[in-house]
């Protein structure tokens, strides 16, 4: 097997990692990073009972945490992370019509929400749908430029799937300063790909100069 071949398969198993990350979203510091809580404004009495639902999420024991999610939306219909973690769940459980269906309700119900459109941007990736993947992931930088994993995502899709050695390069250094303190491991190995990159795309190409 090629370095190269080695390498791409070194990126696809930390997406996974970092996908993996995306267990909960929303709630007092648990789950996805965002630069604003996307359930900031959640009423008190549901708090306890969303945090319940995040651990059963967690846990892996993702019926229970649906039915949980369920309740809340049928009393509170207006705030994003349930629907998100929903979607989170039948994506990861390989009902893509499902998860896209609850994740594009996420994001009526918050278009500014980052993580929504981080995850819409996964599930288009997971169908082959690169260029409504970009879109998605271009959405969540527009809702929250702080927004690290849409830099990590994008770059990701430009440098396995799109072919986009220039622009993996760019939003590799985008998510790089960006990223949590605490994202040690995927620091030093974006790092890695951050310098094989700056090798293969060298200096900018200059412009061509037309003759009259």
């Amino acid at each position: 097997m090629s370095l190269r071949l080695i390498d791409y398969g070194l990126r696809s198993c930390v997406l996974a990692v970092v996908a993996c990350g995306l267990a909960a979203c929303g709630g007092a510091g648990i789950g996805v990073q965002s630069g604003a809580d996307i359930n900031a404004a959640f009423p008190e009495d549901a708090r306890s009972r969303y945090a319940r639902a995040l651990g059963l999420m967690d846990a892996g024991k993702d019926a229970r945490a649906v039915e949980q999610f369920e309740l809340i939306i049928e009393q509170y219909p207006d705030y994003a992370g349930p629907y998100l973690n929903i979607g989170i769940i039948h994506g990861r459980n390989a009902r893509p019509d499902a998860a896209m269906l609850v994740l594009q309700r996420a994001a009526e119900v918050c278009s500014g929400c980052a993580a929504t459109y981080n995850q819409l941007g996964i599930e288009h990736r997971r169908q082959g749908q690169f260029e409504e993947a970009e879109k998605a992931y271009l959405s969540a930088i527009d809702a929250n430029g702080d927004y690290a994993l849409a830099y990590f995502n994008l770059g990701v899709l430009y440098d396995l799937y799109l072919g986009r050695p220039d622009l993996a390069l760019q939003y590799y250094e985008g998510y790089q300063s960006r990223r949590r303190p605490s994202a040690v491991e995927q620091k030093d190995v974006v790092d890695t790909w951050i310098i094989d990159l700056r090798r293969r795309v060298g200096k900018p190409q200059q412009a061509a100069k037309v003759q009259p």
